[in-house]
Parts: structure tokens; C-alpha cells; sequence
């Protein structure tokens, strides 16, 4: 019997191409999954959060209540309608992760910059209060921009991160300019100190689930989200993020060093 080696080898080459093809398509498969479930971990951490948050001040609602402390009780119910409208903006990201263009069919709505900020300042009191941290606002704009209801995660992330990597008893400092140059018509400073980040990180920081080898080493839970998140929500409004880390050391806690970070957050006139 005559063998077709020719034939046989096209046969080969063709069920190794097939098998190449198919280990691809199972990479890609592996790296949606992987992405899908980032995403959902991403979700839940912090809607988990947010609702833990909404029953500490439904506690605190209910002891003002039965002390008749009125004012405690607009107070936590206010915060209580700001964190379950956190909660709908985090859903509203994680839309916009599985789907990019739901961002864009967002209505925008005017909000006040100050405002903003000092919602979120609120919200995260017991976290700042909990560290001896204090949080100040400093210098009052009455700015207002056009944006999707989920922005309102950007002023909390990045207060968030301030608050989290700041060693105890230190301060948070938020800094409202308007009208610093000539193209920006509000900035928005965010001042902390935290672990140190070299210049090959900083440009890094905003890339999904990126952390950087310092506030990795210092063992303080993160996800890598918050300033991936507030890059991409801050561009909604008209806006640029512009992240910093000083290069001086200023002391060193459990071995890793820390230095002054600080955010500028630009809103361009359109």
C-alpha cells in the first residue's frame, strides 16, 4: 500500500493549526473569565462596604430619633441617601466595564464641586475619625460642572485612598481653587502622605487593579480600583486627573517610606 505522505503532512499541519487556534481561543475565554470576575469582586467589595456604611448611620439615625436630636437625624438620613446613591453609581460603573458605551447614555446633571467633596468627607468620617486623621476643605468654590450621576464616585475614591494610606494621626488636606489658569476654571488639590511611588509607578496608578510596590508591601487592603475608576468618571465631566509623589522620604513605618502624595483634579472650561 502506497502511503500519500504529502497528503498525510497537509492533514498534520492543518490539526496543528487548529489545535494553535484553539489554545487561543481558550487564552481569550481565560482572560474574559478572569476580567468578568474581577469585575464582579470589584462590585461587591464595595457595595458590601457601602451598605455597612448605611447601617452604621441607620443605628445612628435610630439613637437620634429616641433622643429627639433632630438634627442628627437630617445628618444620617442625608448620608444614608448619599450612600445608597453610591451604591447605584458603583452598579452604573461596573455597567460601563461590561458595556463602554452605557456611560455615554447617561444624562448629565449640574452638581457643585464643594458639594461633592463634602459629602464624601461626611460619609467617611468614621473611617478619618477611627485614625485620628483630619480632613479639611480648604478654600471655597462655588464651581458647578455638568455630570453623569456615577461621578460622584471620584470625589469619594480618591478621598477614600487619601484616608486609607495615611498613617494615623495625620492630615487630609482638599484644596479648591478656581480660575488657576487660563484654560482651567476650577482645580481640585488632594493632599496626604502615604507610601512612597517611583515615576515608573505613578503612570501607572490609573490602570485597572495596578497597586504600587510600596502600598502593596504595607499590607493595607486595596483593590487597584479607585483611581482607575476616577480617571475614567472624571473624564465625563470635562475633567483631567494628575497624580504625585513626592521623592523625599519623609520617615519610614514598618519598613516601607512615606512621602507627601497629592491629586490634582482639573475641570477645563468647555
Amino acid at each position: 500500500m502506497t502511503v500519500n505522505y504529502d497528503k498525510e503532512n497537509r492533514k498534520l499541519q492543518k490539526l496543528r493549526v487548529e489545535i494553535e487556534r484553539l489554545g487561543a481561543d481558550k487564552f481569550k475565554i481565560e482572560q474574559e473569565r478572569d476580567r468578568l470576575n474581577s469585575i464582579l469582586a470589584g462590585m461587591l467589595h464595595e457595595t458590601r462596604r457601602l451598605n455597612l456604611e448605611i447601617n452604621s448611620f441607620s443605628e445612628e439615625l435610630s439613637k437620634c430619633l429616641a433622643s429627639g436630636d433632630m438634627v442628627g437625624v437630617r445628618e444620617n438620613a442625608e448620608s444614608i441617601m448619599f450612600a445608597s446613591g453610591l451604591i447605584s453609581s458603583r452598579l452604573t460603573f461596573s455597567d460601563f466595564e461590561l458595556n463602554p458605551v452605557s456611560l455615554a447614555r447617561q444624562g448629565k446633571i449640574r452638581a457643585g464641586i464643594y458639594k461633592k467633596f463634602d459629602k464624601s468627607r461626611r460619609l467617611l468620617a468614621k473611617s478619618w475619625r477611627s485614625k485620628g486623621i483630619s480632613v479639611r476643605l480648604e478654600g471655597l468654590s462655588y464651581a458647578e460642572i455638568d455630570a453623569v450621576p456615577a461621578f460622584e464616585l471620584v470625589p469619594f475614591v480618591l478621598l477614600d485612598n487619601a484616608i486609607k494610606y495615611s498613617p494615623d494621626n495625620q492630615d487630609v488636606k482638599v484644596l479648591f481653587e478656581d480660575r488657576p489658569n487660563i484654560d482651567c476654571h476650577t482645580r481640585v488639590t488632594i493632599s496626604s502622605v502615604g507610601p512612597m511611588v517611583s515615576p515608573e509607578e505613578i503612570e501607572k496608578l490609573t490602570e485597572r487593579g495596578y497597586r504600587g510596590g510600596f502600598a502593596h508591601g504595607s499590607r493595607i487592603a486595596g483593590e487597584g480600583l479607585g483611581l482607575y475608576l476616577a480617571e475614567i468618571l472624571s473624564a465625563t465631566a470635562n475633567a483631567k486627573l494628575k497624580i504625585f509623589s513626592s521623592a523625599e522620604n519623609l520617615y519610614s513605618f514598618n519598613g516601607i517610606p512615606y512621602s507627601a502624595f497629592w491629586v490634582e483634579l482639573d475641570f477645563f472650561k468647555k
